[in-house]
């Protein structure tokens, strides 16, 4: 039986067609991928481009079939047993390959596409040198402490969100930050260019590595891996590496471009122990009224002292309106060196214990790295020289919010300060009085149980006070993930579950009308007789009702399953790495009435 989608969702017919799996798939036809006239280009429907030239690729079930196909065309058999035959254009190897399966003289005949391979599931650094995304033990770390970032890549990657980094100029040109930068200036140089001048403006490559890295088969993975940077060189270095001063009025100048260029996020791993009034100002202004009066999320790093609040209470990380982050070692210890006090808000991952941060370095053999560990344009957790300090925590917490913010927009800043303390990690010795204390503030950030509040949150918002049909009933009939059958509401549709396609659950077979009689009482569905094979399995037979579903929205996962015993409900976020099923839970109060489920 063909497999459908669990919506019905009507799209406009394709003229370009092939066969997968039994199951034929359309084709989007692209038109500037090559000026070949031999090879067209096109999308599947999960997103992957392949290429159509003349060949048609093609197992035959007897050589009766494969007479009849190759007769008077150009064939070559192959090693594999496989056939090749040869089409005049892209259209004809198409047309020729359903045919011939059409037929059912083969068990597969689908053209010989050109594919790109996919690239690794994680860039070769990730795993095991980026601890503080996804700490298992690695080097001897306490397991789990970390920011749960590997999770809450399922959720999000931080696409399209604009996250300015104030800092030393970047390098520009590193492979990892290829394509990272939608904008930049230099305020040093007043140029538009933010690249590094000297061996001793390395920090900014490091922070904007942790940031937004590309997940390209390279080198690292930045937290926030398709967000776009706004590159600001604030603050520069002589050939000798003493460090330029600065009018504050370019500071102001610094914020003012993250401003104008739509930043969402603004990461400041400096401070000056002395925060100007003017200074003060423009980050109240922006931190209140930024974003459309939602306000931007500054993030500024605690120091690097080791002292409480007595020393820093005059920095700019001291402010009311930024968050202060702080730095926890691979132990889930305070860093030795990370200021504390009233005003410290969250803590990340660094350096202090036995590892450091892994990042982007500047390319060539200066840098962190200085190019004695082998490894030139990263510094690595393992190196003696790597990136630490509460500059390399609070990019990280940069990196969490544009996650957030992808996947919720119009959260305001106090939203997004209230949910990362809601879900941060109560770690360490010291209790935590109203949800903080003065060492890790309100405790280690924790991207996966952020983005997940943040989904929940957002979904309340559109549901809450709501009534939604019920669109159909869930029975697991055994251990398997798969082992479930869907009835419509209307009874009249039978599905059993198959797996996924892209964004879309699979049902094989789906059966109409195949039951004489479908009855629903007291939590249990009673299945009549049946003619179909696959039926028969379920005729005569009654299940519990393991939960409905309701689809409130017009995306592919904008579904909610809710429990038929507790009515808890959750959303569906789609399949994990490990093949499973994804779910928020919402936390919301439902009610059942008949065939209505009521939120409140």
């Amino acid at each position: 039986m063909k497999k459908i989608s669990l919506f019905f969702i009507f799209l406009p017919l394709f003229a370009y067609e092939y066969y997968s799996n039994g199951h034929k798939i359309a084709l989007t036809p692209l038109s500037s991928f090559t000026k070949s006239l031999s090879i067209r280009y096109f999308l599947t429907p999960n997103g992957q481009k392949l290429g159509v030239g003349k060949r048609v690729l093609c197992r035959f079930k007897n050589l009766s079939c494969e007479r009849r196909f190759t007769h008077n065309k150009k064939y070559q058999k192959l090693a594999s047993g496989d056939t090749l035959l040869f089409a005049h254009t892209p259209n004809e190897a198409l047309k020729l390959s359903n045919t011939i399966y059409e037929s059912g003289c083969a068990l597969y005949s689908h053209p010989d596409f050109l594919i790109e391979p996919k690239k690794r599931s994680f860039d070769p650094l990730f795993n095991p040198l980026q601890w503080n995304l996804h700490n298992w033990g690695q080097y001897g770390a306490t397991p789990d402490v970390d920011m749960d970032v590997y999770e809450a890549w399922q959720y999000a990657s931080g696409k399209g969100v604009k996250v300015a980094v104030i800092d030393n100029g970047f390098d520009l040109s590193h492979p990892d930050l290829q394509g990272a930068f939608m904008a930049q200036t230099d305020l040093v140089d007043m140029d538009a260019n933010a690249s590094y001048d000297n061996p001793y403006e390395i920090h900014g490559t490091a922070c904007a590595g942790l940031i937004a890295a590309r997940k390209n088969g390279i080198g690292i993975q930045g937290i926030a891996y398709k967000s776009n940077l706004i590159g600001i060189k604030l603050i520069g270095s002589y050939a000798n590496g003493q460090d330029r001063p600065l009018h504050i009025s370019t500071i102001l100048e610094a914020f003012m471009f993250a401003d104008e260029m739509g930043a969402q996020v603004i990461n400041c791993s400096w401070g000056t122990y002395d925060v100007a009034d003017a200074v003060r100002y423009i980050i109240h202004k922006l931190a209140t009224q930024g974003r459309g009066g939602k306000g931007i999320p500054i993030v500024f790093a605690s120091g690097n002292e080791g002292r409480g609040q007595w020393y820093w209470a005059d920095d700019e990380s001291a402010l009311p309106d930024v968050l202060a982050i702080g730095a926890v070692n691979d132990y889930g210890d305070i860093a030795w060196y990370s200021n504390y006090g009233p005003a410290l808000d969250f803590v990340a991952p660094s350096g202090g214990g036995n590892l450091a941060i892994t990042t982007t370095d500047i390319s060539g053999p200066l840098g962190y790295a200085d190019g004695s560990f082998g490894h030139p344009d990263y510094c690595y957790a393992t190196d003696i020289t790597g990136f630490n300090g509460t500059s390399a925590a609070a990019p990280q917490v940069s990196g969490v919010i544009a996650l957030m913010l992808q996947r919720d927009p119009d959260l305001t800043k106090d939203q997004i300060v209230h949910i990362l303390a809601k879900t941060a990690k109560k770690i360490g010795p010291l209790a935590y009085e109203n949800g903080r204390n003065d060492y890790f503030g309100y405790g280690l950030v924790d991207a996966d149980d952020a983005i997940k509040e943040v989904i929940a949150q957002r979904v309340r918002r559109e549901i809450k006070g709501k009534s939604f049909p019920i669109d159909g009933y869930f029975i697991h009939y055994g251990s398997g993930k798969f082992d479930w059958i869907y009835v419509s509401n209307n009874k009249k549709m039978v599905a059993k579950l198959a797996g996924m396609r892209g964004k879309y659950l699979l049902w094989d077979p789906i059966l109409y009308n195949a039951f004489d009689t479908i009855e629903i009482q007291n939590n249990r569905i009673f299945f009549g007789q049946s003619s179909d094979l696959f039926g028969q399995n379920f005729a005569n037979k009654s299940f519990v009702i393991d939960g409905y579903f309701v689809h409130y929205g017009q995306k592919a996962f904008d579904w909610i399953y809710i429990t038929a015993t507790t009515l808890k409900s959750y959303k569906f976020e789609g399949l994990g790495y490990k093949e499973n099923f994804l779910w928020v839970f919402l936390n919301i109060w439902a009610k059942k009435e008949k065939d209505i489920i009521q939120f409140r």
